[in-house]
C-alpha cells in the first residue's frame, strides 16, 4: 500500500473523503486578547497599592507583594492569581482605620474588576481577538453585582458603628444571594460562559 493510499484510507475511515466545504467568518469590533491580558497585569497591582494607600504600611512590602502579583498574574493569568491579589488586598484592608472605610467601596468594583479581567486573561489567547459584544454581554451582568454590592456597601457605611446585628444578618443574605445569582452561570449549570 502506497502512502497516497494510505492518507485516502485514513480520511476514508475518519469521514473526510470528500473535500470540505470553503468558510468565511465575520465578526465585528473585537478587542485584541494582548490587551485583556494587559489590563489584567496592570490592574492586579493597582488593587494592591490602592489598597495599601489606605493603610499604614511600610511602601517597600506592598512595591514587593504588588510586584511579586503582577509577575504571578503575567505568568499565570487566572482565577488563582486574581483571588491572590483580593486575599492580598482584603489583608491590607483590615489595617484601614475606622469600622468602614468609604474607600472600600470603590476597591471592591476594582477587585471584582480584576476578578473578571482574569477571567478573560484565562480564557483568551495573545493572538486572538473578543468581540466587543461578548464583552459588552458579560460586562452588563458584571455592572449590575458591582452596583448590587455598592448599594450594599452604601447602607453597611450607613449603619457603621451602630448596633446592627439584624441588618448584618440580613446583609449576608443578601450578598450571598447576590453572589449566587451572578456565579451560577459560571459553574456549568446553564452551559453559557460568562
Amino acid at each position: 500500500m502506497s502512502r497516497e493510499d494510505a492518507a485516502a484510507l485514513v480520511a476514508r475511515l475518519r469521514g473526510h473523503d470528500r473535500p470540505l466545504p470553503r468558510v468565511t467568518v465575520e465578526h465585528g469590533r473585537s478587542v485584541p486578547g494582548w490587551l485583556l491580558h494587559a489590563a489584567y497585569v496592570l490592574c492586579v497591582p493597582a488593587l494592591v497599592v490602592s489598597t495599601a494607600s489606605r493603610t499604614m504600611v511600610t511602601p517597600g512590602i506592598v512595591a514587593v507583594l504588588a510586584a511579586a502579583l503582577a509577575v504571578w498574574a503575567a505568568l499565570r493569568p487566572g482565577p488563582s492569581s486574581a483571588h491572590g491579589a483580593v486575599v492580598a488586598s482584603a489583608f491590607l484592608l483590615l489595617g484601614a482605620p475606622g469600622p468602614f472605610d468609604p474607600a472600600a467601596l470603590p476597591l471592591a468594583a476594582l477587585a471584582y474588576g480584576v476578578v473578571r479581567l482574569g477571567w478573560w486573561a484565562s480564557h483568551v489567547g495573545g493572538r486572538t481577538r473578543v468581540e466587543t459584544a461578548a464583552l459588552a454581554r458579560a460586562g452588563s451582568r458584571d455592572l449590575v453585582v458591582v452596583g448590587a454590592t455598592a448599594v450594599l456597601g452604601a447602607l453597611a457605611w450607613a449603619v457603621a458603628g451602630r448596633p446592627v446585628g439584624l441588618l448584618v444578618a440580613l446583609g449576608t443574605a443578601a450578598l450571598a444571594a447576590v453572589a449566587w445569582l451572578a456565579l451560577r452561570r459560571q459553574d456549568g449549570a446553564s452551559g453559557e460562559s460568562p
